[in-house]
C-alpha cells in the first residue's frame, strides 16, 4: 500500500468514536432511559443511519486528503511530464492518480464491510445500556467458549459462572448461513437471543431457528407477516430490551461520555 493511502485511511475515526458522535448528534445521552426503551427499534436504525452518514463524511475527507498528499508527492513529476509531453502528459498523470484512488476505494470498501455488522452489534449494546438494560461483550476468557456470542446480560462474569442466569445475544445484520453456527453443543438449552435487522425472514428459516432453541428478534413489519404472527419465538426487535430487563436486575442508566 502506498504511504499516501495509508495516511488518508488513518483520517477515518474508529467505530467507537463514530458511534459516540452519533449518540451525541441524536442526543440519546440526554433523553430518559424509558424513552429509549419504548423506541428501541427506531432508535437503533437512527443510530446506524447516523453512524453511516458520519463515516461517509470522513471517507470523503480521506479522499480529499489523498488528493492533497498525492499532489505534494508527485508535484515535481507532474511538472516534468507536462513539460515533456504537453497536454498528452495529462493522460499519464490521471492514470497514476486513478490507480491510487482505486487503492483507497478498495481499502475503504473493506472497512465499510467490516464495520457493518460491528456497528449494529455495538449500537445494540450502547442503546440497551442507555435504556437501563445491563449487557456487555464477553471477556477474553469466555470468548473461546462463546465464539459467536456478541453480548451477554447481565454481564460476562455471570455468563461465565452461572450461564443459567444469563442471556446470550448474537447480533446479525443479515441472516446468512453463519447464524446456524451460533449454538455450540454445550450451550443447548441456554437462553439464546438472535437479533437481526434482516430485510426478510422466511417461514422455513423461522422454523430452523426454532430448532436451534433460539428466540429471534426481527423488524416489527416482519413480525406482522401472517406466517410469523403465530410464532412466539419470533419477536419484534422493539421488544428486546423489555424482554431482557424482565429477566435480569435493572442497573442505573449509563451515560455515554
Amino acid at each position: 500500500m502506498s504511504s499516501a493511502v495509508e495516511e488518508a485511511i488513518k483520517t477515518i475515526p474508529d467505530l467507537e468514536t463514530i458511534l459516540k458522535e452519533s449518540v451525541k448528534i441524536l442526543k440519546l445521552d440526554k433523553i430518559p432511559a424509558d424513552e429509549i426503551l419504548e423506541n428501541f427499534e427506531k432508535i437503533i436504525r437512527d443510530v446506524e443511519k447516523t453512524a453511516f452518514s458520519i463515516y461517509k463524511e470522513h471517507e470523503t475527507k480521506a479522499f480529499d486528503k489523498l488528493k492533497d498528499l498525492w499532489f505534494i508527492q508527485k508535484k515535481e513529476s507532474i511538472e516534468n511530464i507536462i513539460k515533456q509531453k504537453g497536454i498528452e502528459g495529462i493522460k499519464e498523470v490521471l492514470s497514476d492518480f486513478i490507480n491510487i484512488v482505486r487503492e483507497l476505494e478498495f481499502r475503504a470498501g473493506q472497512m465499510r464491510k467490516a464495520r457493518g455488522g460491528k456497528t449494529f452489534e455495538k449500537s445494540a449494546k450502547i442503546l440497551l445500556n442507555l435504556a437501563g438494560v445491563p449487557c456487555e461483550e464477553p471477556h477474553k476468557q469466555t470468548r473461546k467458549i462463546l465464539k459467536r456470542i456478541d453480548l451477554v446480560s447481565p454481564d460476562a462474569e455471570t455468563a461465565r459462572l452461572t450461564p443459567d442466569k444469563s442471556i446470550f445475544i448474537a447480533t446479525k445484520r443479515t441472516l446468512r448461513e453463519r447464524w446456524k453456527q451460533i449454538v455450540p453443543e454445550h450451550m443447548k438449552g441456554a437462553r439464546l437471543y438472535l437479533v437481526t435487522i434482516n430485510d426478510d425472514i422466511t417461514e422455513e428459516k423461522a422454523k430452523e431457528i426454532k430448532e436451534t432453541g433460539m428466540v429471534v428478534y426481527v423488524r416489527s413489519e416482519l413480525k406482522g407477516k401472517s406466517y410469523l404472527k403465530d410464532k412466539p419465538w419470533v419477536r419484534k426487535l422493539s421488544d428486546l430490551p423489555k424482554d431482557i430487563r424482565n429477566m435480569v436486575p435493572k442497573p442505573k442508566q449509563q451515560k455515554i461520555t
